[in-house]
């Protein structure tokens, strides 16, 4: 049997293509150590000063993060602390506020009787004001339907006022007792002034009389009385007021007096020079 032909066409070798390859593979290989060993070589090659500058820093980062709590905490106890001052400083206001409140009301009950004493005095002397108001209103309605009745009534005369066997140096005050009250007389010209039975013992302006009397020997006492049943009741009310005025005083206010016999006006020209034109 005939042999077959040694095929002499071309063929294709593959040798240089995987010699490439390979090179290439061995060359990555390579490069891949040596970055590995570097690194390698920065991470353990660092100098002692670094490393132990790195040592410093945790130390000090640390520290600072410390140190940060401590404010942190710091600053939270400070704020309770001045919440707490706060509410201290509130509550001894309060308690002052209480106590002052609680003196007052010590001062209020002390003084309660006192006031309660006066109250009811003042309400008395109210209700005799408002029934003396009553009988002046009375009496000048009376008074006005007299004079309706008779047109054009005559004028009282006036009741003169002469002196006494008392001293011409003694200034003599004058005090007009009715039955509806006293009346200060100060003018020739001006009126007296009036003040009613009622709140006699709570005038200022007699109590300063019986005063200037009874602290001056040249001042003298007067009391006018009308000549009616009212006017003496009055004038005992008025002379009662000032015999207590006079009790436990060393110098005593000593009134005079006088009757007034009618309804006229009082004159007092005798005694011009001691009283206001």
């Amino acid at each position: 049997m005939a042999r077959r032909r040694q095929d002499d066409g071309a063929s294709v070798n593959l040798f240089p293509f995987l010699s490439i390859l390979v090179c290439i593979i061995g060359c990555l290989t390579l490069i891949i150590v040596v970055v590995n060993l570097i690194a390698m070589g920065k991470g353990e090659g660092r100098t002692p000063k670094e490393v132990e500058r790195a040592r410093e820093y945790l130390l000090i980062k640390a520290e600072k993060e410390e140190e940060q709590k401590k404010q942190d905490k710091l600053k939270i106890d400070i704020e309770n602390l001045i919440q707490k001052s706060e509410k201290t400083i509130a509550a001894r206001d309060k308690l002052a506020l209480l106590k002052e409140m609680l003196d007052n009301q010590e001062e209020i009950d002390s003084s309660r009787e006192e006031l309660i004493a006066k109250f009811n005095i003042l309400t008395q002397t109210n209700k005799r004001l408002v029934t003396d108001h009553e009988k002046l209103l009375a009496a000048i309605k009376e008074k006005e339907e007299e004079i309706a009745k008779r047109k054009l009534p005559p004028e009282p005369a006036k009741l003169k006022v002469r002196p006494t066997g008392s001293s011409n140096n003694v200034q003599p005050h004058f005090v007009e007792v009715s039955d509806a009250g006293i009346y200060l007389h100060k003018s020739l010209s001006e009126e007296p002034e009036a003040i009613p039975i009622a709140s006699i013992n709570q005038s200022e302006e007699f109590i300063k009389l019986l005063d200037l009397v009874s602290t001056n020997s040249g001042h003298s006492l007067i009391f006018l009385v009308r000549g009616n049943d009212g006017a003496a009741t009055a004038y005992n009310k008025v002379y009662d007021l000032v015999a207590t005025y006079n009790q436990g005083r060393e110098r005593k206010a000593i009134p005079g007096k006088l009757p007034l016999p009618g309804e006229g006006k009082v004159d007092l020209s005798v005694f011009s020079r001691f009283l206001q034109p």
